[in-house]
């Protein structure tokens, strides 16, 4: 129940509104002047406050400002005995709730208190799911990577800079973005993604600019992009590495000035958004073999995050392991289950080419299958058993995308060289035939380290 004060200079206003709210359970207090009420304002903790616009010591509308300069959150009702309009149209622009006139109707201001009882309501509701949606894309895990990682994105994240996000295949960068955008002053506007490598180039720019009726074959009615609908919000381009050169060239027109028109149209949009992009490809690369735009990378190169892969941070599984096993079984209506010791042990151990992407389907995968409480060693499948330790054999039985089992593939190809030749850079390129810089990308991209 809210707490009410009520500020006017009649004793038996204020005694008669504070019987019918405390007759309805609420808490109530009056002040017979503006000093006195304050006080009592600054003493306790109040939700609502009906106060006088004539009072003897400081005019309402006057003390309606510091009010509201103190006590933002405060909702307040305006009392009058000689009201007009003005009065009320200005208490109502300075942020007052409602304002009523004398002599008073008691249901109208049960009325008004109601209202106000479920306002706090939604209010409370849609911080506990916003808390609910923070949690949900909270990062999992304490080791320094990713304690690191967190540390950026608390401090980039209410600013309006764009970021780029790196890192492997499954290691988590949407779950960055939407982060980002959540802790951000945009997270009650919408977040909008495109995912540059699932949509055909032809329709890309469509999707993110919008098309008129009858821009092409199919455009049946105007459509808008999703840059539009991202308007004071967050656009997120996953996978960016992947879009077409003359998509980017469009795309970099627009990031100039946020400014677009939908195809087939004539009329420019202005679009107020902040861009978030990601990708799994080492961009110098791409721009190197001419496939990237370099003036489009310095652009939403503003601020690079890059998200680490699991085996950078072991310490981090058996938290991620006990977080996937409780959403498992939460999903698929199961007894909560647990790991054994040796089995956390061997998942430790293990390199994780798929990364958390990985770890998470094969942790949901043994819990459906798995028949008992407690999940041991021979749950799992025999990459995890018999391979756990070796750093030149491949997961054959997780099903990577043909592009991830290539890349997985030449990061160990190119570890076995490196540790055939100790380690030495230049023969290793020669044998690769590849320029040393280059050579140094891949083992940073790949974070092939000498064991």
């Amino acid at each position: 129940m809210s707490n009410i004060l009520i500020i006017d200079d009649e004793k038996s206003i204020c005694t008669t509104i504070q019987g019918i709210l405390e007759d309805e359970g609420y808490v109530a207090d009056f002040g017979l002047n503006f000093s006195e009420g304050f006080a009592k304002l600054k003493e306790g903790s109040f939700d609502i406050l009906f106060i006088d616009i004539w009072l003897p010591d400081r005019d309402g509308i006057d003390g309606l400002k510091e009010i509201k300069k103190y006590f933002p959150e405060l909702e307040v009702v305006m009392i009058s005995g000689h009201g007009n309009i003005e009065n009320a149209v200005e208490a109502i622009r300075l942020g007052a709730y409602d304002f009523l006139e004398k002599p008073l109707s008691l249901e109208r201001i049960l009325l008004i208190v109601k209202h106000l009882q479920d306002k706090f309501q939604l209010i409370r509701d849609l911080r506990e799911s916003r808390g609910d949606i923070l949690k949900k894309y909270d990062l999992i895990g304490v080791s320094k990577p990713m304690m690191d990682l967190r540390k950026k994105i608390e401090k980039i994240a209410p600013t309006n800079a764009w970021v780029m996000i790196t890192g492997e295949n499954g290691t988590g960068k949407e779950h960055v973005a939407r982060l980002i955008h959540m802790l951000s002053k945009r997270s009650r506007q919408s977040f909008v993604e495109i995912n540059c490598a699932a949509i055909p180039s032809e329709l890309l720019e469509s999707e993110m600019f919008g098309h008129e009726k009858g821009a092409f074959t199919g455009a049946h009615a105007a459509k808008k992009g999703r840059f539009e609908e991202g308007n004071n919000g967050t656009v997120f381009l996953d996978e960016i590495g992947d879009m077409e050169t003359s998509a980017q060239a469009k795309l970099l027109r627009v990031l100039e000035n946020n400014t677009f028109t939908r195809v087939g149209g004539n009329t420019s949009i202005t679009s107020d958004f902040r861009l978030l992009t990601a990708t799994n490809k080492i961009l110098d690369d791409e721009i190197e073999g001419g496939t990237f735009r370099e003036d489009l990378y310095y652009r939403i190169n503003v601020v690079p995050l890059v998200v680490p892969p699991l085996r950078e941070r072991h310490d981090d599984i058996p938290l991620l392991v006990d977080h996937f096993i409780k959403e498992a079984c939460s999903l698929n209506g199961l007894e909560l289950k647990k790991m054994d010791e040796e089995l956390m042990h061997l998942f430790t151990q293990f390199e994780w080419p798929g990364n958390v992407r990985q770890l998470k389907n094969l942790t949901e995968r043994m819990v459906v299958l798995s028949d008992d409480d407690i999940m041991c060693v021979d749950d799992a499948p025999d990459f995890i058993q018999g391979k756990s330790l070796s750093h030149k054999t491949y997961d054959v039985e997780y099903e990577y995308p043909l592009k991830h089992a290539k890349e997985n593939f030449e990061k160990h190809y190119i570890l076995n060289v490196l540790q055939n030749n100790d380690w030495n850079i230049s023969r290793s390129a020669r044998i690769l035939e590849i320029e040393r810089t280059y050579l140094h990308r891949k083992i940073k991209a790949y974070g092939i380290e000498k064991s």
